[in-house]
């Protein structure tokens, strides 16, 4: 254990001004929080320790040595409708100020709420996100948070389940003795042994679940239900071009979803591993609801992180393979940069943000011209964009209208939203949403869930998407989802065997975009 141990009777003696003044006069439910110091653990140890029975939050950043996990649902914050930010807002804040914290660290240290939102207001619970809703945030029983330096945890216990202090004190004893003392499963994974998982990796290459995905456009007449599904995305592109000749739009980010059969239903901390080996300059996440279907992905795109004075958020929009050199990647980089399709594509972007923001600061500041942001299997046009708040600014209403940004969504936004939701024939759920953390200082960080897929028990549904403007072409914007697709089948792969694939007609079938 750290060198400064938890203060026990300090805490029963804060327990017992708890029980005194508040267990007594309250209607709603109360909670009691400890955060303390723990030994700094591997990510793969802390994806063993999540029981897959349990509402699960997970969210790293490999590249920062950012983690921070929850698990259990103590209370669910939950809404829906055009008001859901503003109300989620209103209930999280009422909820922080129903759990009594006893911080044994040196410093302030907050409370999260850990959830997100759904793409569009109201979500269809007669598809795969049956478990999902429209807003959901959890109060975990345990969170862990941990950076480069240090990791923290806080156990949290609902006051009216216990008689008395010393019955809740030995409650947290049993906790942090369980947490100390776990021994973790045999996971697919080797600790930190990149080389090892790529050979695992390797197994199941060349593999026929990729002949369901990576499709030769010149070749699709070949291949019936890869043609039909092709055909119903070249068409929807059609109209989306009529919409941008009647100047009704400027761009709109049109998405696909294929679904594929398992063996069996892989384990989310070997899908969690490989994500964060192979792309670790990703926010790898993992929501599941109820301890049933989860949700995974590892997304480039930031949508914003609130601190005390301001907000960072991106442009991400613009995108091209990778090369097979490194001669060909600097060209294709060279070429991304120069496109006019996708400098166009990404000035869309950069300029929406910047619209959204001026209402909330006294200044936005982004670079006069894009980066190149390279994936291992794509690179985007990148430009970070900063705004300091005004005063009294509320986080909430600035999360509220960034999302979507024309990046996931389109221009004019409203626009954008009608034509996907009266074109795209299957269901957005959380794919393409903001997901993340808030915490009792109104401080937090939320992510676009893209190169995403939603895992049930025996089928993992993939989604990808891509901007579409005047000058785009159906056949290179199939390919660029297809490229998209690749991180989460790739994760999936490893992370378990996959049935014999059926026949393409059979498999595209269960593509809703036919």
């Amino acid at each position: 254990m750290p060198k400064n141990r938890f203060d026990w009777p300090a805490f029963r003696a804060f327990l017992h001004t708890v029980f005194d003044q508040h267990i007594h006069h309250s209607n709603e439910q109360e909670y009691v929080a400890i955060s303390l110091p723990v030994p700094m653990q591997t990510n793969n140890d802390l994806t063993k320790r999540l029981v897959t029975s349990k509402p699960t939050f997970y969210l790293s950043h490999p590249a920062d040595s950012f983690t921070i996990v929850g698990q259990g649902a103590l209370e669910r914050v939950s809404t829906s409708g055009g008001d859901r930010f503003h109300r989620t807002s209103a209930l999280g804040k009422n909820l922080f100020n129903r759990v009594h914290h006893f911080n044994s660290l040196s410093r302030p240290y907050p409370l999260q709420l850990l959830g997100g939102f759904s793409f569009f207001n109201t979500l269809n619970k007669n598809s795969e996100w049956a478990d999902f809703e429209p807003s959901l945030f959890h109060l975990p029983e345990w969170t862990i948070v941990k950076t480069k330096d240090e990791a923290t945890l806080s156990l949290i216990e609902r006051i009216h389940d216990f008689e008395s202090v010393d019955n809740l004190v030995n409650k947290f004893r049993d906790k942090l003795y369980s947490w100390t003392n776990y021994t973790p499963y045999h996971s697919t994974y080797s600790d930190g042994n990149a080389e090892h998982n790529k050979i695992l990796l390797s197994k199941f290459l060349p593999s026929k679940f990729d002949s369901s995905f990576i499709t030769n456009p010149q070749t699709l007449g070949n291949q019936p239900g890869n043609f039909r599904a092709f055909t119903a995305w070249k068409n929807m592109i059609i109209k989306a071009k009529k919409a941008f000749d009647a100047k009704e739009l400027k761009k709109v980010v049109l998405a696909r979803k294929v679904s594929q059969s398992l063996s069996q239903k892989p384990k989310a901390a070997d899908v969690i591993s490989n994500l964060e080996q192979q792309y670790p300059d990703c926010f790898v996440f993992c929501v599941n609801p109820k301890g049933g279907s989860y949700f995974i992905g590892a997304t480039p795109e930031r949508l914003a992180r609130f601190t005390p004075t301001q907000v960072e958020t991106e442009s991400l929009a613009g995108s091209s393979m990778r090369g097979k050199t490194y001669e060909e990647d600097d060209d294709l980089a060279g070429k991304l940069l120069n496109s006019k399709k996708d400098r166009l594509e990404h000035q869309i972007v950069i300029e929406a943000i910047e619209e959204d923001l001026v209402p909330y600061s006294e200044r936005t500041e982004h670079s006069s011209s894009p980066q190149v942001k390279k994936l291992p299997n794509v690179q985007h046009l990148y430009t970070p964009i900063s705004a300091i708040f005004k005063k009294g600014v509320s986080r909430t209403n600035v999360l509220k209208d960034l999302h979507p940004t024309p990046a996931v969504g389109g221009f004019p936004r409203e626009k954008a939203l009608e034509f996907i939701e009266k074109e795209e024939s299957f269901t957005r759920g959380w794919y393409a949403s903001p997901i993340g953390w808030i915490n009792s200082h109104g401080t937090g960080e939320f992510y676009v869930a893209i190169r995403s897929g939603l895992i049930e028990q025996n089928t993992a549904h993939f989604y990808a998407g891509c901007g579409i403007v005047e000058d785009s072409d159906p056949k290179n914007e199939w390919m660029e989802t297809e490229l998209k697709f690749k991180p989460m089948v790739d994760a999936v792969r490893i992370a378990t065997q996959v049935q014999e694939s059926p026949p393409l007609e059979k498999h595209y079938a269960k593509d809703p975009i036919l």
